[in-house]
């Protein structure tokens, strides 16, 4: 942070770290922009974050006039003065940045003292804007769940009858009529619906997990069981790399082989003419993600002061040499819906993010074009005894109700 002193940081007796460093700190770690004035309108504080978002240079001791760091894109405008006319003040408008760049800000300014100062703060508006953005993306997304749902269940009820009709009728016809050709492919198309359905369930409404202490490793092991024809059709090289003396982490075993079969089955499309799939169990240092649903506020890693501060995760990397995923296409991978696959739902990796948030981790998705993909599966060490469920679980619903 650029901060202009004629004064050494005083220190309060006993303390070991100036008052003035700790405010430094705590400036530079704040996600708006602050820049104070003196009362002959100098810059003497310029956090970090306004200092990017102004593209102003960096370090300097000498105080610099305000004028020459906030330049509005409106002729004539005098930001700073606008300030020190009144005790409080709250706006947009669009900032000029050093090199001419255009800064869509929310600016609020703060009289203090006498002789008055000036405090600024400034927010990102296009930052703002993309996080309203999400939310309503998050809305939608919930509606499309309840939809979804509802859609499900009105679909289920009559494609069960067709099914059951189906099957009489072929029962009717001799194995050689070619009538039977037809009643089989209704039936086919029956039992493709049929999993559409159970996966909009599934995403509409996802079981909550009932973690219990386990091994990543027993995961990948169960995956590589229910995979192995397929790997011998596609002729694919499957290795896997367990690091030594990793404990235990609390999991929902059914539910991440899930994730890890719906990546290994993405994986073996990707190589449909062979090739090697690798899968990496790590001990990694990441920051903790904000608590969710699969969290408690008590867990290691879980407050919010400690949510900036280096975790200790588990992480399962998947990693394929096949054709990899396009640019265009890496961000539109989670939603609902979106798939590049001619009978694929598009619901698989939203339900697998789900079941992962759900976890308190997270999964990330790198890949180029021609040089093959890795999934990172992250999952948070956390020290704690005895199995929980990540929610109030409701005892009407068992595991069979929801393998529907």
């Amino acid at each position: 942070m650029t901060r202009v002193s004629a004064r050494a940081p005083r220190r309060r007796p006993g303390a070991g770290v100036p008052a003035e460093a700790l405010l430094d700190t705590l400036l530079d770690d704040l996600d708006t922009g602050v820049i104070a004035l003196d009362p002959e309108r100098r810059v003497v504080v310029c956090n970090d974050v306004a200092r990017r978002m102004l593209q102003a240079p960096a370090g300097g001791r000498a105080a610099r006039p305000a004028a020459s760091l906030l330049r509005s894109v409106v002729p004539g405008e005098d930001l700073v003065r606008e300030g020190f006319a009144r005790a409080r003040t709250e706006r947009e408008t669009v900032l000029l940045g050093r090199h001419g760049a255009e800064v869509p800000v929310l600016l609020a300014t703060h009289r203090v003292g006498k002789p008055p100062w000036l405090l600024i703060t400034l927010r990102d508006l296009s930052r703002m804007r993309r996080s309203q953005q999400e939310m309503r993306r998050h809305e939608r997304l919930a509606t499309l769940g309840q939809l979804s749902a509802g859609v499900a269940h009105e679909i289920r009820n009559p494609l069960a009858g067709i099914g059951t009709s189906a099957q009489v009728l072929l029962r009717r016809f001799e194995p050689r009529d070619e009538r039977a050709r037809f009643v089989q492919v209704i039936l086919e198309e029956v039992s493709r619906l049929d999993r559409i359905v159970t996966s909009l369930l599934q995403y509409a409404r996802p079981r909550s997990p009932e973690l219990q202490s386990g091994s990543l490793a027993a995961c990948i092991e169960k995956v590589r069981e229910l995979s192995a024809e397929s790997f011998v059709q596609s002729q694919i090289q499957v290795e896997v790399d367990v690091a030594p003396r990793l404990g235990p982490v609390y999991i929902d075993g059914d539910l991440i082989t899930q994730v890890l079969l719906n990546v290994t089955l993405n994986a073996v499309q990707a190589m449909a003419g062979g090739g090697t799939l690798r899968y990496v169990v790590r001990r990694v240092r990441r920051r903790a993600p904000p608590r969710g649903p699969g969290r408690r506020a008590t867990d290691h890693g879980a407050g919010e002061t400690q949510a900036r501060m280096p975790f200790e995760y588990q992480q399962v990397r998947v990693s394929d040499t096949g054709v990899g995923i396009p640019r265009g296409v890496l961000t539109k991978l989670f939603d609902p819906f979106f798939s590049t696959k001619p009978q694929g739902t598009g619901l698989g990796l939203s339900i697998s993010q789900t079941i992962m948030q759900e976890h308190g981790g997270g999964i990330e998705v790198a890949s180029r074009e021609g040089r093959g993909t890795t999934v990172l599966l992250n999952f948070p060490v956390e020290k704690r005894h005895g199995p929980r469920r990540t929610r109030d679980a409701d005892p009407s619903r068992s595991r069979s109700a929801d393998r529907r």
